[in-house]
């Protein structure tokens, strides 16, 4: 029984012993009922005073004790930074501009773009500047402040949703590039961003809270806030996909030899590709906890999809004197491949974060010199993934595959014919997501109708969805193809439409436009 149950019970019970007093006082003559009303009213002054003496004596509500994780977060703010009740104040050294201010407070600031947040610090706090300067000691009030870390989730769409997606490298992550891209996006009914949380050179682009990323980091992250990135996603209705290359990572050679491929023909007992170590060990356990923490984390902070990229083990350059770990024979390769991959999908099994892999096109084809040197055997791969995005690239494939004259010229037959092989090879639901060309290399026919080629090839196969690559990330060819087919669709639905519609139906169709991109 709490506290005030306890008051209530013996003020209750004074309050009856009064009652009963004031019936005997109607029915009983004389004397006797002024006793009896006496008796009442003490009756009900000994049940108060208890449940005043316990109300004096309960101790005051104990001031609720702050969260650790929203101490860190307002102990690492700027020092000019402070927080009072809902609002975060800078205060102004003198001379600073406005968009130098948004720098230094964009990770207490809801804002994404850090000139919309400059506009609007100048804007809600004119007084405090002169001209386009803020004056000395100035209380700048933060437009919308965040006074506790951002907490993101997943959007939670089914595995087998159609995601159409471009993609972005780390440097281009950027709000103003992300914002960008987003407007030209919905004009063609994307509804996905894939973009490097971790790249081939094994920077991890963001500044992580994995104690090992940042000893052995050797690159300043280009994405300056990852959480808030992914909340203005988000909040346009854009999925998340994490692209983390595992095996080469050039970073992790450098800092930690002891984990790089060994080469027995190589003057520093180090296989190099191209001069350089671009290679750790798959089959050592530290290269695969480096990486399964980050999958941790990318779990926490909120991402739809995580997807591996260097899923392998190396295929160019001179392998004659390669050692690697644990591996007596080629299938040991794809059980260490395995290793990683369950456990990183039995992480993410208590989330709703998908985990997917990019893997060579021409796998599927099932030439066992490719397996046998990658590893990438699909039966096996499958079982531990949601999606699998196989980079089926016209311009990959050599003159005179499969009897085809230049494969890289016949964009629908290599998608419809890699995809179908993907879908028999793997197991059964798993996803096919592929990979579209959008580069020109090797093809003589690149061009609008190339790329609407390639959906239609992976469509007609099976395919679910597609994510566009360029590694320049130029996509004005992706764009005016796709803007081009969607208003020819628009173009013959509205012929299809009897002409003597309804006003009702006609609003349907006006109110459908403006609704954000399907996903």
């Amino acid at each position: 029984m709490n506290l005030l149950e306890r008051v209530l019970l013996l003020i209750s019970r004074g309050l009856e012993g009064l009652m009963d007093a004031y019936v005997l006082h109607r029915l009983r003559p004389g004397r006797l009922r002024f006793r009896w009303l006496g008796l009442g009213v003490i009756g009900l002054a000994l049940a108060i005073a208890p449940a005043w003496t316990i109300v004096q004596r309960a101790p005051a509500p104990a001031a609720p004790r702050t969260d650790p994780v929203v101490q860190a977060f307002r102990a690492a703010a700027p020092e000019r930074l402070t927080f009072a009740g809902e609002q975060a104040i800078f205060r102004c050294r003198g001379g600073e501009s406005p968009a130098r201010i948004a720098q230094t407070v964009y990770d207490y600031s809801a804002i994404f773009e850090t000139d919309e947040l400059a506009e609007r610090l100048r804007s809600e706090n004119r007084n405090a500047f002169s001209g386009e300067r803020c004056a000395k000691d100035a209380a700048l009030v933060v437009p919308e402040p965040l006074l506790e870390p951002l907490r993101n989730e997943p959007l939670r769409h089914a595995a087998d949703t159609p995601i159409r997606a471009m993609y972005l490298r780390g440097d281009n992550t950027k709000p103003s590039r992300v914002a960008a891209e987003i407007a030209r996006m919905k004009a063609i009914d994307a509804n996905g961003l894939v973009f490097d949380v971790k790249d081939i050179i094994g920077v991890v682009n963001y500044r992580s809270s994995v104690p090992a990323v940042e000893e052995y980091r050797r690159h300043a992250p280009p994405i300056r806030n990852l959480a808030k990135t992914i909340r203005y996603l988000h909040d346009n209705g854009i999925f998340i996909i994490a692209r983390t290359a595992l095996f080469q990572d050039e970073n992790l050679a450098i800092r930690r030899p002891d984990l790089a491929i060994r080469d027995t023909k190589s003057a520093s007992g180090t296989l190099l590709v191209k001069g350089k170590p671009l290679w750790v060990d798959p089959g050592k356990p530290e290269v695969r906890s480096y990486n399964l923490q980050i999958v941790q984390e990318l779990v926490q902070l909120g991402v739809d999809e995580i997807q591996f990229d260097y899923v392998r083990y190396p295929a160019e350059g001179d392998l004659s004197g390669a050692v690697y770990h644990d591996v007596r024979n080629p299938l040991d390769k794809t059980a260490h491949l395995e290793n990683f991959l369950s456990t990183a999908y039995l992480l993410t099994r208590g989330s709703d974060v998908y985990t997917s892999i990019d893997i060579f096109g021409i796998v599927a084809w099932g030439e066992e010199p490719d397996l046998r040197t990658t590893g990438q055997r699909i039966e096996r791969l499958s079982k531990w993934v949601d999606i699998i995005s196989p980079m089926l690239y016209p311009s990959h494939f050599a003159p005179g595959w499969g009897g085809i004259r230049n494969p890289a010229d016949e964009p629908y037959r290599m998608y419809e014919d890699g995809v179908t092989r993907f879908l028999e090879n793997s197991r059964k639901g798993v996803v096919i997501r592929p990979w579209l060309q959008a580069f020109r290399w090797r093809v003589s026919n690149y061009n609008e109708d190339y790329i609407r080629r390639q959906i239609a090839g992976s469509d007609a196969a099976g395919g679910i969805g597609w994510m566009m690559w360029n590694a320049g990330n130029d996509y004005d060819l992706v764009y005016s193809a796709l803007r081009g087919a969607r208003l020819s669709r628009e173009d013959e639905s509205e012929e299809r439409e009897p002409a003597d519609a309804s006003d009702e139906r006609q609003a349907a169709r006006e109110s459908s436009g403006r609704r954000r991109p399907s996903s």
